[in-house]
């Protein structure tokens, strides 16, 4: 049985669910809208997710996704930001070299010397590319993956407590103020 008291079928599917309703009457079954192919790519089985349960399947994929980003960055910064910075001045000199066809200005060199906080700024820039990058392709799978696991149990827990649906934030919100009130 699910938290609504409709009987939960079985499914060997990943996403299997019981979508977040504040009604007792289950889904239709035959409605192909509601059904997921078994060959659904990662991004279809997330607009299903967020299909189904709305704004909190997508509350949960942007915390996780500010949490990966942390983790990515933070990695970052702690294995390699040296070797980031250094890689993303060695990119930016072979870069100019294509861009500029004239000879250096004199003097260009110690003007060059003085902005040593544009290095820094660079390689806090490549950094943050190189995260983000990371953040987009390496921790996708994990991140929707997790928000699948995550979000029903989530659901279930703020159903379980009356807190789900308009009504339900209403009621979070008294039991917040009493729990503030009684401390007081």
């Amino acid at each position: 049985m699910s938290l609504t008291g409709s009987p939960r079928l079985s499914s060997p599917r990943l996403f299997h669910h019981v979508p977040a309703r504040l009604t007792s009457t289950p889904p239709p079954q035959n409605d192909p809208a509601s059904q997921l192919p078994p060959d659904a790519t990662l991004s279809q089985r997330l607009k299903h997710l967020i299909k189904s349960y709305g704004w909190y399947a997508l509350g949960v994929y942007i915390v996780l996704s500010t949490l990966d980003f942390t983790v990515a960055f933070a990695g970052i910064n702690l294995l390699g930001a040296e070797q980031v910075a250094s890689a993303a001045a060695y990119i930016k000199e072979i870069a100019i070299g294509f861009i500029h066809t004239k000879p250096p200005e004199p003097g260009r060199d110690e003007m060059d010397g003085i902005s040593a906080g544009d290095a820094s700024r660079e390689g806090l820039y490549a950094t943050l590319v190189l995260a983000y990058t990371i953040h987009k392709t390496l921790f996708l799978p994990v991140r929707v993956g997790l928000t699948a696991v995550l979000t029903p149990r989530l659901v279930g827990w703020l159903r379980t407590r009356g807190w789900a649906g308009s009504e339900g934030a209403r009621k979070a919100a008294r039991d917040m103020r009493d729990r503030i009130q009684r401390k007081d």
